[in-house]
């Protein structure tokens, strides 16, 4: 039986805790024979050695997890029982009574239920987490984007198009799904389109103008409230 998307997350996010708390026999049962693992610049192939869990729990060893906090999922059935998972979580590190937090990002695919390949990079030990927001348009190419280089998404049909400052990517991810991840500097000022407001360079009566010219409109009745958001005067 085919799993579902918040089973599949579940997956995931079980997989990210047992390696960080170091559970390496739980691991084992998890992932096929010959997986593939990446941890920041080292590679392994195989059942998780003992070299990349060390690795693993050397930044952050498993007695000074405080809490994990999961910020953000994508998921793309790429073929039948190939599964590809993406995002970003945080740990929240206990330092003589203090807490600083990690920022990691992760790549997990799953083939038949087992886990066959393992991607995860730390982004940054700051306070801030990174926005970055990985993607797979449809002819199942990967991009990473920051939130900066991202203008506006668009819907078409079940389709949403990405429209960046250097390319423009189709994705088979609706419109509802991708909200639902974006922080808030994304605005929805039409059924059919989000933007990044930080990208709006002028608005009019019924249009919001973006930074390479492109015009997003606004619905008339929406206009008052959505000017406000939008903090433009």
């Amino acid at each position: 039986m085919e799993r579902t998307n918040p089973e599949i997350i579940n997956a995931a996010e079980h997989l990210l805790y047992i390696i960080h708390m170091g559970q390496n026999k739980k691991i084992r049962n998890l992932c096929t024979q010959n997986i593939l693992w990446k941890y920041n610049h080292d590679c392994s192939q195989g059942i998780l050695n003992d070299k990349i869990l060390i690795n693993v729990n050397t930044l952050i060893k498993p007695s000074e997890i405080k809490r994990i906090k999961y910020i953000s999922h994508m998921i793309n059935r790429q073929f039948e029982n190939y599964i590809m998972v993406t995002g970003v979580y945080c740990i929240y590190k206990s330092i003589d009574k203090n807490t600083k937090e990690y920022y990691f990002d992760y790549t997990i695919n799953f083939v038949g239920g087992l886990v066959c390949y393992v991607n995860i990079s730390l982004i940054g030990n700051n306070n801030t987490p990174a926005k970055i927001y990985s993607i797979t348009s449809v002819k199942e190419a990967i991009y990473n984007l920051e939130e900066e280089e991202i203008l506006y998404i668009e819907a078409i049909g079940g389709h949403t198009i990405w429209h960046c400052t250097a390319k423009t990517i189709e994705t088979v991810v609706s419109m509802k799904d991708v909200e639902e991840k974006l922080s808030d500097r994304f605005i929805k000022v039409h059924r059919s389109y989000i933007v990044n407001r930080i990208k709006v360079k002028e608005i009019k009566r019924c249009s919001a103008v973006m930074e390479n010219g492109d015009e997003i409109p606004i619905p008339y009745k929406k206009f008052v409230s959505i000017r406000a958001m939008l903090r433009i005067n």
